[in-house]
């Protein structure tokens, strides 16, 4: 018998029904609050998650399944779907084709992790896009149209966190007070620490090692940094999600493990999941488009 790749698995009969209930859900969702289906290749290049994702990124650094092809093209299995989606906005100029930019897409996506309870490294994944809205409303949509897709699905004891991250226009303040803080306590962190340290510092905030945590606990937080636009725009997505009647805590941690977040960044996660508790996370990328070689449009 040859058994499958390891951190990968079959969904079998039994199983898949539930598979196709929450895509079901799903779909019907996305299509009512406006998002439209876009399916996107599994391999794509991998210069495109080097400057999407991010070079100094966990996933660029060490996760991607990357490969040479018999062309002599280095491709990637993606290992996320958001470049991949800006790509196909940009590349089929799907703004003037569809006449707006909200697009959601459903598949399998690859990293090379350690497999775990509840972590493969082929795992599926929801994802939606907006293009071209820079109010922080668009924000709280998506927001609410996971919430809601988690509610229809009935998952039980959901907390949402929610922080903003700053632009480029305060970032770079906010950095510098964290390099600040950390001083020489950077040689008390683990490996992984202390190379974010010296290549993006916010990545330390997704350090989960223990002797890391007292350390982490007393940085400074990205909030106290925002510049007046950005600190506005938070404003404006809390009251929008009191409005939406979403419960949620602001986390000074939650950064994401992504380069092209800029201002909201949320997650969902379920204390009847045990450890790997995530179910849904997300965020602004106001810069993405360009740099990937289409117009200046913000997204979400």
């Amino acid at each position: 018998m040859i058994p499958a790749v390891r951190g990968t698995r079959d969904i079998l009969p039994g199983e898949v029904e539930r598979w196709q209930l929450v895509e079901r859900v799903a779909r019907e969702l996305c299509e009512r609050y406006g998002y439209v289906e876009v399916r996107t290749p599994i391999l794509e290049r991998e210069e495109l998650f080097a400057k999407g994702t991010g070079e100094t990124t966990d996933i660029v650094q060490k996760e991607m399944y990357s490969f040479v092809d018999k062309g002599g093209e280095r491709v990637v299995l993606r290992p996320e779907a958001t470049p991949g989606v800006v790509r196909a906005f940009v590349e089929h100029s799907l703004e003037q084709a569809l006449g707006h930019g909200k697009l959601y897409t459903i598949g399998p996506m690859f990293r090379y992790e350690r497999p775990q309870k509840g972590r493969y490294r082929q795992f599926h994944q929801l994802n939606v896009e907006s293009f071209g809205v820079a109010d922080p409303a668009m924000d709280v949509e998506v927001i609410d149209l996971a919430w809601a897709i988690v509610s229809a699905l009935g998952i039980r004891d959901v907390s949402l966190l929610v922080n903003s991250v700053g632009d480029r226009a305060c970032r770079p303040a906010f950095t510098r007070a964290l390099l600040g803080a950390l001083g020489e306590k950077v040689d008390r962190l683990c490996a992984d620490c202390r190379r974010r340290a010296a290549t993006n510092p916010l990545r330390i905030f997704d350090c989960k090692v223990e002797s890391c945590q007292p350390i982490i606990d007393a940085l400074p937080h990205a909030v106290d940094y925002l510049c007046d636009a950005c600190r506005a725009h938070f404003d404006a997505v809390q009251r929008g999600l009191d409005a939406a009647g979403i419960p949620f805590a602001v986390s000074h941690r939650l950064v994401r493990g992504l380069d092209y977040y800029t201002r909201t960044t949320f997650e969902l996660a379920s204390g009847a999941l045990g450890a790997q508790n995530a179910l849904a996370g997300g965020g602004r990328y106001d810069d993405l488009v360009r740099q990937l070689g289409g117009p200046d449009r913000p997204g979400v």
